[in-house]
């Protein structure tokens, strides 16, 4: 760097500082409230100083008319000050006066120079407080006002009787003191105007960030983090909103919950990466097709809401299935072709709630029941509350008949078709509640198998199971015993150590035992279903499909499961005299059961008609109403031991 570059900064520094110490290149950070308490700091400390003095000077020295200016200066300039303060606009004309009261009082004390003419000492503070009050800039203003007026007030005034007469050197040197003063009080506003500065810089930074974390956690209390979909609580309000602004005489609101099916599990394949990527992908299209005409939000993890207004005749079933019909959700996730099945439920304002709560609690039991049975769009009518009211009901009721021994087994006796003779029995839960009131299988098993309750229940059937069959071959009984496991049950990872600990603690030979595996359990999970059969095989269990025909459908696993029977469901047996289909269904099953060396049974049969065809299209064991109902265990025994067949 040259010797004239170096100068330049140097004198360019120098300027700055100059410019600075002048204050022409300070801004000024104080509020009208920070500069409201500076003035009531500088009244509350200039008013009681002032009239103490003035009574000193007035009583103790004798300086009467300095006394008088003192006090006559802080009644004139002081209070009204304190008076303007009350208005933002005339803060400033407080300020000047409080300063002009500083002028005056330093002239007085020059002039009358107090005890023995050391009232000048007391005039230098005037700067700081100059300074202090009115910032940078116009402090100076005010400083050489000061020193104007101190130097006028000794050269006019200082020929008074009472007035204190100062050798002519002592004058000499009073303005260049004035003003180094001035100069020095200057220095020091301007550290502290440079420190307000930077705190001041500092604290809108920090309030800046502050602001944003704000603004963010506000976002994310109302947005899902991953797709930038208001959440389930702005959803609400948005609700709320248009719920607000409806003509219910002419317009509804239509509002959709759309669940996402196998979403966890094409998570757990993609990872967490391509989980969000794929949930940012489904809110893209979602957002693209609904977007336009209403509010879409995601409402949990595998769950999207959306509502939009619409006219009351476009409320109509068909119209609403057309609206929602071209849900294709396909897509292509770091190479894996991805298509997702979805359930909707729709509910409408105002005819199937009133409130947003109830809305989508409304909508949600529409896409509950569709899913349940397996309907891409199911819309909410009043039958449905009824059956979720009931279903909350029964589960409240099993978990207190789990705890209370209220269920009970029965067994419906199974028949070898070709002999007649009594060759095994199913085991059925039945249910009286303590009131007697019976309650169906049909209605407290999918409650048990939909709920966590579907553990204690296993628990308790299998228990009971094997206690009930080991006391009946510690009896003599000799026969085959049936229970029945949900897809839930085959999940369950304590499954297969369960059924060690109770073949182990009841001495009861697996062979003996028939665990029934409905068909629908191998359509979601098909390959770990499979896996859990082949466990259960290799501990000596017999198995059976049960159902067949109504489920999973697929006749490519049949080669490959190690099972013993299969299980023709009753529906097919019970119309098998009226229904030619049925006929040739069953016909083949048997034919196909055979050749791949199972025992086939037939569910269902109530009539000698339809046991009479089974047996001779060669089915091998039957049970039904036409061979006797489910019985309790007394009377099953009574049953069994009897040996009397129709």
């Amino acid at each position: 760097m040259t010797r004239t570059a170096r100068a330049l900064i140097t004198y360019g520094a120098v300027l700055r500082t100059v410019c600075s110490l002048l204050g022409l290149n300070v801004q000024p950070v104080s509020t009208t409230e920070e500069r409201r308490k500076q003035a009531v700091i500088a009244i509350a400390l200039a008013l009681p100083v002032t009239l103490i003095f003035a009574l000193i000077n007035y009583f103790q020295f004798h300086f009467e008319e300095l006394a008088q200016a003192e006090i006559t200066v802080a009644v004139l300039f002081l209070l009204p000050a304190f008076l303007l303060l009350n208005t933002d606009r005339a803060i400033g004309w407080a300020e000047s006066l409080i300063l002009w009261y500083g002028i005056f009082i330093s002239s007085a004390l020059i002039v009358y120079g107090g005890l023995e003419g050391s009232g000048v000492l007391w005039v230098f503070t005037y700067p700081f407080l100059a300074f202090f009050i009115k910032g940078q800039r116009l402090g100076w203003l005010y400083c050489l006002a000061w020193v104007a007026v101190c130097w006028l007030a000794v050269k006019l005034l200082g020929n008074l009787p009472h007035a204190w007469h100062y050798p002519d050197a002592y004058v000499g040197q009073m303005i260049p003191a004035l003003l180094f003063y001035s100069t020095m009080a200057a220095a020091f506003n301007l550290v502290r105007a440079r420190f307000e500065e930077m705190l001041h810089d500092k604290v809108e930074t920090n309030t800046a960030r502050a602001r944003a974390y704000l603004d963010q956690l506000q976002f994310l209390a109302q947005h899902d983090e991953v797709t930038g979909l208001p959440n389930r609580n702005r959803l609400i309000v948005l609700l709320e909103e248009a719920i607000a602004q409806c003509n219910t005489a002419q317009e509804a609101i239509v509002v959709i919950d759309l669940r996402l099916e196998r979403l966890f599990e094409i998570s757990n394949i993609l990872g967490e990466r391509g989980g969000d990527l794929l949930m940012e992908s489904i809110a893209h299209s979602l957002q693209e097709r609904y977007g336009k005409i209403g509010y879409l939000g995601r409402l949990r993890r595998d769950e999207f809401g959306f509502f939009y207004q619409t006219e009351l005749q476009n409320t109509k079933p068909c119209k609403l299935a057309e609206a929602v019909s071209d849900i294709a959700l396909s897509y292509q996730v770091d190479n894996y072709p991805i298509h997702i099945e979805n359930s909707i439920g729709i509910a409408l304002y105002p005819q199937h709630a009133q409130t947003t709560a109830d809305m989508w609690l409304k909508a949600e039991q529409a896409m509950l029941h569709g899913r349940a049975n397996k309907l891409d769009i199911s819309i909410y009518n009043e039958e449905l509350n009824q059956q979720f009211v009931r279903r909350n009901l029964l589960f409240g009721q099993l978990r207190h008949a789990l705890s209370n021994q209220e269920l009970s087994l029965h067994f419906q006796p199974q028949i070898d078709l070709k002999t007649g003779r009594l060759v095994g029995a199913e085991a059925l839960a039945r249910w009286r509640t303590g009131s007697g009131q019976y309650i169906s299988p049909a209605e407290f098993i999918p409650v048990a198998e939909s709920s966590g309750l579907i553990k204690p229940f296993t628990k308790w059937l299998l228990s009971e199971f094997f206690r009930q069959t080991a006391q009946w071959r510690q009896a003599g009984m000799d026969l085959l015993f049936s229970v029945n496991l949900s897809a839930r049950n085959l999940a369950d990872p304590e499954l297969i150590s369960d059924l060690r600990h109770l073949l182990a603690f009841h001495a009861i030979p697996a062979e003996n035992i028939v665990l029934e595996i409905t068909e629908c359990s191998f359509s979601d999970s098909p390959d770990q279903f499979m896996m859990t059969v082949d466990q259960l095989h290799r501990m000596g269990f017999r198995q059976s499909i049960d159902d067949f025909g109504t489920g999973y459908s697929s006749l490519s696993y049949l080669k490959d499961l190690r099972v013993n029977e299969l299980k023709i469901d009753q529906s097919f047996v019970t119309n098998l005299t009226s229904e030619k289909s049925c006929i040739a269904i069953v016909k083949s099953t048997i034919q196909l059961a055979h050749n791949l060396g199972l025992t086939v049974v037939a569910e269902g049969i109530e009539s000698e008609a339809v046991a009479a065809f089974l047996r001779d299209a060669g089915c091998d064991i039957g049970q039904g109403y036409y061979y006797s109902k489910p019985l309790p265990v007394d009377a099953f025994f009574s049953y069994a031991s009897s040996s009397t067949m129709p």
